[in-house]
């Protein structure tokens, strides 16, 4: 009797100890969006941080299950011209880890666990004839699945088809999307027959998404509404307004929904006060590899930071700075070669006698001992100067390319809404984007200067000004390149509706970046019927809903963060947030409001990027804050 009763006490304490321990909760699914004309998807955890990669081509039909039952939902691709499917088992980057066709040309694909075994497969609904094709395996090896093991008529020829356990029995099943009347049509087995259930959701025009929203094993519906690029999740099989709405996406998204597994999260930022009491600092640079910082004070000096103090001597102060309107002494660069030659190169607003100007915009160079602290006061030479009609719009930030030149942004030369079209004009510099040698430069009288025109500039003198690498700049405040692509990013303040940050890829010249044919994405008023055949549309807008002004940063590529390299950081002055995105494929992905972590600051100006890469931001009010790890 005692193993009976051994055994019957065992029994009973892990009877106990498993009514003790409460059922581990489920992972809600959560969406994504997958951008059909780039193969950008990026998905998104329940706490609204996201994760991007490529996978696809240009008009893949995109999708998502779990292909190798290990809980996780990964992409698959449905090749609608030949039937291809394109599988992949891991959140990333890659190519596919299964492939095979199915079905015919214009077939649209569907996916679930159609026998309740734990693991996805990939069928296929045809429009034409409103017929559902089942199967519960995947092929491979590029073959081909042969005949469906169910297959039925369900719905109207252009519903749109998705898949869920409706029931919570373990099985997924067929539903249908009318999108002209938003109405939804349910069933819970694979038989012909009408629907088990059926109510209204959405909009014409919404795009269905479903998913289990709260982990209670009965998934429920979403719409994407592309006009407002918003979700709404409802956790009820049943009419109603939706229980959860956000944005993500863009109008050009297409939805997916599964559970992602771990997302590698951005990490957090946090900002760290390395300076104070400077005069409108609205610019930090450096040397590659050089320890100090290089501060930029809008009155006229240049200042230098180092192990922790500004120094109390001035690197230099620039002669001739006129500070009225936007001008001052608005951007610092340092040649690629500094360490070695010593020069640098300011650009200035200055008193001008140049016809039909108010001031003028001047690019000088000066030198310096490359280790030394202070900097020769004289000039050395004017690099080019251009005549500023108006007090306003003259541009900032200057930078050296990857590919050794100096890209000058410079605005549209002021006033209101651009009279005389400059930005549009190849025969000013007025609203574009130069591109300068200073290497072997020679004598310019006709801009005062001195500098060369680098091969590859697209403009020969008859066509447009040589001088000119972009147009159709409208305020470009603040602007860098990217160390390791090259590519140039601007912030380009809006007239009063749009404010947008603009980036011409490396090595593509004659981009026309829209102002003023264009503000933002859009035309400008009317705000409909302008010809933007041709034009570079921004990477990012966001509407200007009263006083406003982009602040363009820079891409980090510093080392202490190395889950931020690539990422763009910029702000807005009278707000005072600091915002991020990532350039995938021309795209702003992971993009993110960093408010929660540093708050808003007050009158950002700029920002800094030191000789290792590490960024700052700027105040007018005179603090110089360094983004550091957060907490």
């Amino acid at each position: 009797m005692r193993p009976v009763t051994r055994n019957l006490f065992v029994l009973i304490l892990v009877w106990l100890l498993t009514a003790a321990i409460p059922a581990l909760a489920a992972d809600p699914d959560t969406v994504g969006v997958v951008d059909q004309s780039s193969g950008v998807w990026s998905l998104r955890d329940g706490d609204g941080d996201t994760f991007t990669f490529f996978y696809g081509n240009p008009g893949d039909v995109p999708f998502a299950g779990d292909w190798d039952c290990d809980g996780v939902d990964t992409p698959g691709l449905y090749r609608q011209s030949d039937g291809f499917v394109y599988l992949r088992n891991a959140n990333s980057q890659g190519n596919a880890d299964i492939t095979f066709f199915f079905g015919n040309p214009g077939d649209v694909p569907i996916a679930g666990d159609f026998n309740n075994n734990g693991c996805d497969t990939v069928s296929i609904y045809r429009p034409s004839q409103s017929r559902v094709f089942i199967v519960n395996e995947l092929g491979e090896d590029g073959g081909g699945l042969g005949q469906a093991e169910l297959d039925y008529v369900f719905g109207n020829p252009g519903d749109t088809p998705f898949t869920g356990d409706f029931n919570d029995d373990g099985t997924d099943t067929v539903g249908l999307y009318r999108q002209s009347t938003g109405e939804m049509y349910f069933r819970n087995s694979h038989t012909q027959g009408n629907a088990n259930f059926d109510f209204f959701y959405g909009n014409p025009g919404d795009r269905f998404v479903g998913g289990d929203w709260t982990a209670d094993g009965t998934d429920t519906p979403g719409v994407f509404r592309p006009a407002s690029a918003f979700f709404h999740l409802k956790h009820t099989n049943t009419q109603g307004n939706a229980d959860e709405s956000f944005a993500y996406g863009t109008a050009n998204s297409y939805s997916v929904a599964g559970k992602w597994g771990d997302i590698p999260a951005i990490p957090d930022i946090g900002i760290s006060q390395v300076a104070g009491g400077l005069s409108q600092p609205v610019a930090a640079v450096a040397p590659d590899d050089d320890d100090r910082l290089f501060i930029v004070e809008r009155t006229g000096a240049i200042k230098i930071l180092e192990n922790g103090a500004v120094k109390p001597t001035a690197f230099l102060n620039v002669q001739d700075v006129s500070v009225s309107g936007d001008g001052g002494l608005m951007g610092l660069a340092f040649h690629p070669n500094y360490a070695v030659n010593g020069r640098f190169f300011v650009h200035i607003t200055a008193a001008t006698a140049l016809p039909n100007s108010t001031f003028e915009n001047r690019i000088v160079e000066y030198h310096a001992t490359p280790a030394s602290d202070v900097a020769d006061p004289n000039p050395v030479r004017t690099i080019i100067r251009v005549g500023q009609p108006q007090t306003n719009h003259n541009g900032g930030a200057i930078s050296f390319g990857t590919d050794g030149n100096l890209y000058i942004p410079i605005g549209d030369g002021g006033k209101q809404n651009d009279p005389d079209n400059n930005g549009q004009n190849k025969f000013t510099m007025l609203g574009s984007i130069l591109r300068l040698s200073i290497d072997g430069g020679v004598d310019q009288p006709a801009n005062g200067g001195w500098y060369a025109i680098p091969a590859g500039n697209p403009y020969n003198g008859a066509n447009g000004l040589r001088e000119i690498w972009a147009i159709g700049i409208r305020s470009p405040w603040r602007s860098s390149i990217d160390r390791t692509t090259g590519d140039l990013y601007v912030g380009d303040v809006g007239q009063g509706a749009w404010e947008e940050v603009t980036v011409g890829p490396s090595g593509v010249a004659g981009l026309n970046h829209g102002w003023r044919i264009t503000e933002g994405n859009v035309c400008r008023p009317p705000t409909s019927g302008c010809n933007t055949a041709g034009l570079t549309f921004p990477i990012l807008a966001y509407p200007n809903g009263g006083p406003a002004s982009v602040i363009g940063g820079y891409v980090y590529r510093g080392d202490v963060m190395p889950g931020l390299r690539g990422t763009y950081f910029y702000a807005e002055f009278y707000d005072g947030w600091v915002r991020s995105f990532r350039n995938v494929g021309g795209v702003a992905i992971d993009q993110r409001d960093w408010e929660s972590t540093i708050g808003n600051i007050a009158a950002i100006a700029g920002f800094g990027e030191d000789g290792h890469g590490e960024l700052y931001i700027l105040t007018f009010g005179g603090t110089v804050y360094k983004i550091v790890p957060g907490s």
